[in-house]
């Protein structure tokens, strides 16, 4: 039978819930630590399903960071604490998107 196609949302909101406990930025490894998943696949998804969501600061060469330091954007922190649901606020981030 195999995997699911596509991105666990599971994953996807555990990865989220450590961006929210730090609001001030946190390194990727930490991410991972504290989601129990592996450093790649936190990387995975902060580079596809989640890019829309955060922002980023990277120490080191720009195609392989040493340091790699991710936080929520400001206006995902906001709707969240409004109760928006991630999928809300996805497709108000992929309307913004379309528009600009």
């Amino acid at each position: 039978m195999g995997r699911k196609k596509g991105f666990d949302e599971k994953k996807i909101l555990s990865i989220v819930r450590a961006l929210l406990n730090n609001p001030d930025g946190i390194w990727l490894r930490q991410i991972a630590k504290e989601t129990q998943l592996s450093p790649a696949t936190v990387a995975k998804y902060m580079d596809t399903a989640l890019k829309p969501l955060v922002e980023e600061s990277s120490l080191g060469r720009a195609e392989k960071p040493l340091l790699r330091v991710i936080k929520l954007k400001p206006f995902v922190i906001e709707r969240l604490q409004e109760g928006k649901s991630l999928a809300d606020i996805m497709k108000i981030l992929r309307l913004v998107s379309k528009i600009s």
